[in-house]
């Protein structure tokens, strides 16, 4: 199955404390972008990766990415319109969406989403919540869910090109909604399913210095 996918790197390094955008940061002499897109520079389905980048950076990407399956996109104010601007670019008829800083995805999560887009228009990775959760009001804790009924959503998430693209006009039309992912535009503006795919821990997004610490300690 052809797809594109959308890496959304134009982001800063405040919350991991660097003064450069995170998606640079080297480890082993490898900066954290090029190991993300690597499963989709070597997947011979992937045809074409879009990268939403700050317009200042576009030249430190190009001296680090080279294949011709790349482009470019000049990210938005925040990531939902960094991820719509980038579906400007996407020609297939299916497309994911990754984060720039979430680098351990495996390549059979890519596949088996792949293979959900066969039968469902979305698709994303999930794993169970480990820690209870507890609904605050006022700093007080009033009520805990169960557990079991709740999972932690990652990228990349999958979908049927026509599909976000109609969810993300719709929510330009609705600037009251902010979606935290792609998969919730989804939820709010259509009535497509959603199939979840196991996804794994390992697959951190790098957010904090903690996350960095824990990219370091890492094997291959």
């Amino acid at each position: 199955m052809k797809y594109s996918v959308i890496i959304v790197a134009a982001g800063k390094g405040t919350r991991t404390g660097l003064t450069y955008n995170k998606v640079f940061y080297k480890i082993n002499n490898e900066p954290i972008i090029c190991k993300t897109l690597r499963p989709f520079l070597t997947d011979e389905d992937c045809e074409r990766i879009v990268i939403s980048i700050a317009p200042t950076e576009q030249k430190d990407f190009e001296s680090l990415i080279t294949s011709p399956k790349v482009v470019y996109t000049f990210g938005g104010a925040t990531r939902q319109e960094s991820a719509y601007l980038g579906l400007a670019k996407v020609e297939s008829d299916y497309v994911m969406i990754h984060d720039g800083v979430r680098p351990f995805v495996k390549k059979e999560q890519i596949e088996q989403l792949k293979y959900a887009l066969q039968q469902d228009d979305a698709a994303l990775l999930m794993v169970p919540l480990i820690d209870t959760i507890k609904e605050v009001t006022d700093g007080y804790a009033i009520h805990t869910p169960k557990r079991e009924n709740y999972f932690a959503a990652q990228t990349p998430q999958a979908f049927k090109t026509s599909l976000i693209r109609y969810c993300h006009e719709e929510a330009r039309k609705h600037p009251e909604i902010i979606a935290s992912d792609d998969a919730m535009l989804c939820e709010v503006f259509s009535d497509a399913r959603i199939k979840v795919i196991e996804g794994s821990y390992d697959n951190i997004k790098i957010t904090t210095k903690k996350d960095i610490q824990q990219f370091e300690d890492s094997k291959e």
